[in-house]
Formats: structure tokens, sequence, C-alpha cells
């Protein structure tokens, strides 16, 4: 048979399989492998990951050690095996298409592929230093918060020994080359790290206040301040982020606290404010004036929270709607998902109604998991 016609064959074959399938068969030969590569394929729409819960009172044989994955569209479950017992005591802090910065109870960071179960492990906390010459000492406590003492090793002295927790956290990873970029919050202090840096840096901003929430765009990071400013920093200019802009929200007398920042696709930073529980507004900067309005819309884009960032709308994903999980609260208080009454749904944005409820993964399960994250999946590239 002519080896053409056998290649338009399989990528007619490969075109109607379903994501897993189409990264399972580009392994069957190279004929498939090509083939693959001029296939016309649907863009991954989010699944979620699951992450089981560290019960100590069952039975050591009952422990499971896996992560569970779910695609909404086909209506699939999938387990993710052999993560390694440390998953059960570990935080997921953020997270970049199939790429998660994972924290353990040692305060070990580390980058986990959930679909390769690839691990890039990060520098001790212990190479962290400041720009003013101060290095920090970290104590990880039960929860999600740490004992963080600062030395100025210059006079020898201890400065302070405070418990912290993680305001926020991003994560940014070249699918191709394995780049990726590192940025966490504690008090009013970033530390990040970046691949091939020997260690942690770490700045503060002008505005010296704590960080409520943070997103990296095309080299650039945009932090949310409790003053409801938002400051940002080129990390493209050489080994220190350059402070370049700041937002400030004019109305000081509008009580809006705002909770998340979001990149679109367009790469427009949004601002969300939390009204109640699962009801929000989103918030749009018209850059001329620095005022913020109310906007009801996406478009024909849907917003994943949990990757602070919106996606197309299409191939089944949910035009104008919220994919929610479990809110930072239920995260930071090491709650099982089995006991928080906020599911995992999808909103509509316009109406605030939930349009898609998923409350069978946590109660089909004979163990709990302690978090729920919504991501994009991909397999090597985009």
């Amino acid at each position: 048979m002519d080896p053409m016609l056998i290649l338009d064959l399989v990528i007619l074959v490969m075109e109607r399989l379903s994501f897993v399938d189409f990264h399972r068969a580009r392994c069957v030969s190279s004929v498939w492998y090509s083939a693959s590569k001029s296939c016309r394929m649907r863009q991954a729409n989010p699944w979620l990951v699951l992450f089981p819960a560290d019960v100590l009172h069952l039975p050591l044989e009952s422990i499971d050690d896996s992560c569970k994955l779910f695609d909404p569209i086909d209506n699939k479950s999938y387990t993710v095996r052999d993560l390694g017992s440390d998953i059960l005591r570990t935080s997921c802090l953020a997270s970049d298409n199939s790429w998660f910065l994972m924290l353990d109870r040692k305060t070990r960071f580390y980058l986990l592929n959930m679909l390769t179960r690839e691990r890039f492990h990060l520098p001790s906390l212990d190479s962290m230093e400041s720009t003013e010459g101060t290095k920090f000492k970290f104590k990880r406590n039960f929860d999600s918060s740490f004992t963080v003492t600062t030395f100025h090793y210059k006079d020898n002295v201890t400065l302070l020994s405070t418990c912290y927790g993680i305001g926020a956290a991003v994560l940014w990873v070249d699918e191709r080359n394995k780049d990726y970029f590192v940025v966490w919050a504690f008090d009013r202090s970033l530390a990040y790290h970046k691949k091939g840096d020997d260690g942690w840096r770490v700045f503060r901003s002008s505005t010296n206040q704590m960080c409520v929430d943070m997103v990296f765009i095309e080299s650039k990071l945009y932090v949310l301040v409790e003053d409801r400013s938002i400051t940002a920093f080129d990390f493209s200019c050489g080994d220190s982020p350059m402070e370049f802009a700041s937002f400030t929200f004019r109305d000081c007398y509008v009580p809006i606290s705002f909770k998340h920042l979001v990149v679109t696709l367009s790469g427009q930073v949004l601002a969300i404010s939390r009204v109640l529980r699962q009801v929000l507004n989103i918030y749009k900067m018209d850059l001329r004036s620095s005022e913020w309005s109310i906007i009801k819309s996406l478009g024909d884009e849907a917003l994943l929270l949990d990757q602070r960032i919106t996606v197309p709308a299409k191939d089944g994903v949910l035009k104008n709607c919220l994919y929610y999980s479990n809110d930072r609260f239920g995260r930071d208080n090491d709650l099982c998902l089995r006991e928080d009454d906020s599911p995992i749904c999808v909103v509509n944005i316009q109406t605030m109604s939930k349009v898609q409820l998923f409350n069978h993964l946590t109660a089909s399960s004979p163990l709990p998991f302690k978090d729920a994250r919504w991501f994009v999946p991909t397999f090597g590239g985009k």
C-alpha cells in the first residue's frame, strides 16, 4: 500500500480519538508518531485532579498514594499511581498545564507532571537569601505554614522568628524545553527560583504589603496586595526583577476586597472579588484612567480559577463560565473534600448559577480527598 495513503488513514483515525487515546496512539510506531504531528486535534479541555488526604486513623494497607484524574467531556476517570507516600502529606500550591508546584512536610519544593510523573526537585530553602543579604531558616508546621527565622550573618544576629503561611504562588513551565519559573509569597516578601539558578532569591515590592494573589505572563509578574493595588515586575531584565508599574483602585470608599488575579487569552489582567462563597465579581481596568469596572461576560472564554487563566470555550468547554474547585480556605485548613460543603462545580458568570456539579467524584470514593484543582492537560507541548 502507498505509504502516503497509510499515513493519511492513520491521521483520520487519530483525529477521532479522545485526548488520552490520541497520546497513547503516538507511541504505537514511528509512522503513528509522524501522523500525530499532522493531526487537527481538538483543544485539551479542563480536567480535574483530586489529591488524596492523609487520614491517620486508616490502616496502612488502606492508604492510597495515587491521584484521581477526571475528564468531564468524556466522563472518564483515570488513576495516576506510584506517586510516593509523600503525596499524602504534600500540598499543591500552584499549577501550569499538567505541571504542579508541590510542597512536602519537610519543606521541600518540587515540580510534578501529573500525566508523565516527571519530577524536578527545587533547591533547599537553606539557599534562600534576600537582596539585602538576609538569610532565612524555614521550619514547616503541621499545617501549610512555616516558622521563619531571619538572620543577618554580617552581624551574626537573629532578627526575627515568626510563623507565616504561604500567601500565594505561581508556576510557569515551558512544556518543550522544560524551563520553569516559581514564585511564592510569605509575609511581605516574595521568593522566586528559575531553572538554572543555584537557589532561591527574595525581594519585596515598594508597597511593602502582604501579597493576596499574583499571576505571571510573558516574563511579567502582577502582584495583588492588601490595599487592592497591583504591582508589576519584569523578570526579563537580568538577575533581579524590575518593578515597572503600579495600578491602584481609585475609589477608596467602595468596600471591595480583591481575592484573585486572572490573565485572559489576550493577555489582559482581571481582578476578582469575592462577595459570598461562590459569588464573585470580575473587574477590568481601564489603563488610561486606572479605573475598575465590573464585567459580566468573558465572551467566548471560560475561567479556570485554579490556574488563573481563561481558555477558549469550545469542544465542550462552557462559554462564560467559572470552573470552580475547593477554595484556598479549605486548602489552608487541610479539610477533606467530603467534609466541605463547597462542591466542585462549573458556575455561569452572568447568572452565578451552577450549571455542572461533580459531587459524585468524592461521594463515590472510599477514601477522602484533600484538594481538587482544574488544570489543562498537555503532553510535551501545547
